[in-house]
């Protein structure tokens, strides 16, 4: 598919680092919008030295910053803030996920972006959110998975809460914060003004728990791990297979007929849909004990003849080889500067009508400081060696803005 055209012509000024930021503004960045990724002199985004890593490139930058150009202004100093205010005033969005106050403090609070561009709509991502008790409080993906309730229903019932290996609070922030940028582009239609938004990763995860939440409200019951089965449908989930595991949808009756034990229709613990959500412990049990007596291929080939809800439980080295992920194009190919070809997953928005273009991969940090500062504002040799000086005089003063190895 590559690089899609749907926000052509929206520059966005991206301040953000470590997953939520990052993951949001590459989506942006997919869809079309141009992202010049701001980043501290000489440290960058934080993520630039995290492991796993490998010939001092960092997975996790690989894997979301791609269609960004890499603009390094140190927001402290005078020369990097004036080039960044220049920036906000030719620019649509500037976006962040600093704590509360940051913003302010680096002299990009909406007030003061506001009177440079009456345009600029101003995305922030925060933990907790920009007010409240926990608002200056530390937080990262994990604090707000377990704050919101996730983590208490993941794990065996009654073992230790089970932590989800997919960052989904992150995620959440991120994605949530393209769908508000978006919504605020749209209505700048009509207002011909911008605004600013809030998103925090707290309500993010809350609210992508809807259904969780929706039966404690009415019953008062609170949810409980199920392990590796639906926590309310019955039949739902991993089942155990003769050589390994398969993941079963509702399929009532048909997968006790596929089964060998159409008995179960008429058992009185399964006739009825109460019923059988009363006894969902007894009826999985059964359904396994079916399971376990083939391999997981041959159940799958047979309930896709039975048009029964089934897949594999792959690892990440299938996944890329299943017919229909090869068949989406779900894994794009860039060329990168010190890997050469790498792979990445593609966006999964599909627009039809749309031509696209190829992705970028993500850039090396500072990588397209020169072309910004003097493509788009029209800076001197001498204005960017001013800015250079400033830099480095502030790294020579303070150790913490020195590259960590």
């Amino acid at each position: 598919m590559g690089r899609m055209r749907a926000l052509q012509g929206i520059r966005v000024i991206d301040l953000s680092s470590a997953v939520s930021g990052p993951a949001g503004s590459q989506l942006l960045g997919d869809l079309g919008a141009e992202i010049i990724k701001i980043e501290q002199p000489v440290i960058g985004d934080i993520t630039r030295d995290a492991s796993p890593k490998q010939a001092g490139q960092s997975f996790y930058q690989l894997a979301l910053n791609r269609n960004k150009k890499s603009v390094a202004l140190d927001l402290q100093t005078g020369t990097g803030r004036e080039a960044f205010h220049r920036l906000a005033g030719l620019s649509d969005v500037v976006y962040d996920n600093f704590r509360p106050g940051v913003l302010e403090r680096l002299g990009a609070g909406f007030g003061t972006l506001s009177a440079l561009n009456p345009k600029i709509i101003s995305c922030s991502i925060t933990g907790y959110g920009p007010s409240g008790p926990y608002s200056e409080y530390p937080s990262f993906d994990d604090m707000a998975e377990g704050m919101s309730g996730v983590y208490s229903l993941c794990g065996e019932p009654g073992g230790m809460p089970i932590r989800v290996p997919v960052p989904i609070a992150d995620l959440a922030g991120g994605y949530f914060a393209v769908t508000g940028v978006i919504a605020a582009l749209f209505e700048r239609v009509r207002t011909g003004v911008g605004q600013r938004l809030e998103i925090n990763l707290l309500d993010a995860v809350m609210y992508m728990q809807s259904m969780n939440y929706q039966p404690y409200f009415i019953t008062g019951k609170v949810p409980v791990p199920r392990g590796s089965r639906h926590p309310i449908a019955p039949m739902v989930g991993i089942f155990r297979t003769r050589n390994g595991y398969l993941v079963l949808g509702p399929s009532w009756p048909r997968i006790a007929r596929v089964i060998g034990k159409e008995w179960m229709i008429d058992d009185p613990r399964f006739d009825i849909v109460d019923k059988r959500f009363q006894n969902k412990d007894a009826m999985e049990d059964l359904i396994e004990e079916g399971l376990m007596q083939a391999d997981t291929e041959d159940w799958l080939e047979i309930m896709r003849l039975e048009d029964i809800p089934a897949g594999p439980v792959h690892t990440l080295d299938k996944v890329v080889q299943d017919p229909q992920v090869v068949h989406n194009r779900a894994v794009v190919k860039m060329a990168h500067p010190v890997y050469g070809e790498i792979r990445s997953i593609e966006c999964p928005i599909k627009v039809t009508v749309s031509d696209a273009s190829p992705h970028s991969p993500p850039p090396m940090l500072g990588e397209n400081t020169e072309e910004v500062l003097r493509d788009l504002l029209g800076y001197s040799d001498s204005d960017i060696e001013e800015l250079r000086t400033e830099d480095a005089a502030r790294q020579e003063s303070d150790p913490r803005l020195r590259r960590r190895l």
